[in-house]
């Protein structure tokens, strides 16, 4: 009796185990998601609004949900401050805090960083053109997530069932 109950409890933890993998990858897509609306939310304030970047981070910051909601509010406010820094270093500083505890690689992390060095210098229409080649890189990881996604979760659940399985026969 005891040995069924401990056979249910090891299969009940590694579909556990397995659907919280699924569910880190199905988080990291959502994040890769939202950052894509923000970055075509930045773009259209900046084309269509005619909006400077810092008035254009306060319009989206109200717009938006938390963690960036925040950050976005914190990058307008301290470039309105005016205190020497310039936007790709305010940039940096503001989304690496709102990023820290992101479930994004390394690489995307890296990627929605690198953004404040393309656009704080230009005018309008090459900050709408830096967008929409941030816009393109986003674009491919969540292609390349999704697929990703749709082929390695099967795995993963398989996997997860199947180690309990042999676990499960190994104690037996």
């Amino acid at each position: 009796m005891l040995r069924l109950i401990g056979i249910l409890f090891l299969m009940g933890g590694s579909f556990g185990l397995g659907l919280s993998f699924k569910n880190r990858m199905k988080d990291n897509l959502n994040a890769l998601y939202q950052i894509q609306q923000i970055f075509k939310m930045l773009q259209n304030e900046i084309t269509y609004s005619k909006a400077p970047l810092p008035e254009a981070c306060r319009r989206i910051g109200s717009r938006i949900k938390e963690p960036y909601g925040k950050a976005f509010k914190e990058i307008y406010e301290k470039m309105l401050l005016n205190n020497g820094c310039s936007f790709s270093e305010v940039w940096k500083e503001c989304m690496k805090k709102c990023l820290k505890g992101a479930v994004l690689s390394e690489e995307e992390k890296r990627v929605c960083l690198d953004f404040g060095d393309c656009a704080g210098y230009m005018d309008g229409k090459m900050q709408a053109e830096a967008i929409e080649q941030y816009l393109h890189r986003l674009e491919l990881s969540v292609k390349k997530l999704e697929e990703d996604m749709i082929n390695k979760s099967k795995v993963i659940m398989s996997l997860s069932v199947m180690g309990g399985l042999l676990v499960a026969i190994i104690l037996i």
